[in-house]
């Protein structure tokens, strides 16, 4: 398999033959506003300091076209600002291609991607769904440790002559995540790890403490952190979360730039 980190949480994934977009935020640097400009009470960053940084605090690594280019499906693991790109309409997903095959968590997910013209939404299954020799098993996201910002799930892919990948996704760590890691054993582990945090729902995703959990677990796995250096409601940069696992021992830990690629057998 072949992982490109592209920003935020949007990776792209050459797996079992068929090429995945997740999370496809495309958005030019700062586009989505800062958090006083969005000037929702249910979406407050702890700090003051947080509330104008233009987001995403950066652009992508290439351009928007190169990101789509050879995509044969979309994963979007939940449908929030930070993870595919909204319109002022309340559509969604503008610079997709929107005949490709768009894989979504639950009914919601679809009824919004269908009403912003995509043909062929699909739903993601814990049971798990095969595609063209791909199994994709949704797992379900704790996207909150105080309330849940809405419903988020994570991906387990596997196929033949392939590691097993999980993709995370927005969540903490509770128990359906490490049932879903002694379950299906993954060699490739990909954790949404900034630490972001909202007043209301308290820290929305993993941080260096989950990661370890995960490779107490998992010690052999390869683990990814992405979701990085992006949004302003982080509490972790790329920096920081080395300092601390460096500090924790950890090893295995990837933390890639925008744009960089690993290659995993």
């Amino acid at each position: 398999m072949k992982f490109q980190q592209i920003r935020n949480a949007t990776t792209k994934l050459e797996y079992g033959g068929t090429t995945f977009l997740v999370d496809p935020w495309l958005a030019d640097t700062g586009a989505m506003g800062s958090f006083r400009q969005i000037n929702n009470p249910d979406f407050s960053p702890m700090l003051d300091e947080q509330l104008d940084i233009p987001m995403p605090m950066c652009g992508l690594p290439m351009a928007a076209n190169e990101v789509l280019k050879g995509v044969d499906a979309y994963i979007v693991t939940h449908v929030h600002p930070d993870h595919i790109d909204m319109g002022p309409d309340g559509t969604c997903g503008g610079p997709l291609c929107h005949d490709t095959p768009l894989w979504v968590q639950n009914e919601g997910d679809a009824a919004v991607m269908k009403a912003s013209g995509f043909t062929d939404v699909r739903l993601l299954s814990e049971q798990g769904t095969t595609v063209q020799g791909v199994k994709l098993t949704k797992i379900e996201g704790q996207h909150g440790t105080i309330e849940p910002c809405g419903p988020s799930c994570g991906v387990v892919l596997e196929a033949e002559g392939e590691p097993t990948v999980y993709l995370v996704g927005d969540t903490v760590w509770f128990d359906a995540v490490e049932q879903a890691l002694r379950t299906y054993r993954p060699a490739v582990i990909v954790v949404n790890a900034c630490a972001a945090y909202l007043k209301k729902n308290g820290r929305l995703i993993m941080n260096a403490d989950d990661i370890e959990l995960i490779r107490r677990v998992c010690p052999d796995a390869w683990i990814i952190a992405s979701h990085m250096d992006t949004v302003a409601h982080a509490a972790l940069t790329r920096y920081s979360l080395r300092l601390v696992l460096e500090a924790k021992g950890l090893d295995n830990v990837y933390i890639p730039d925008d744009g960089e690629t690993y290659v995993f057998d």
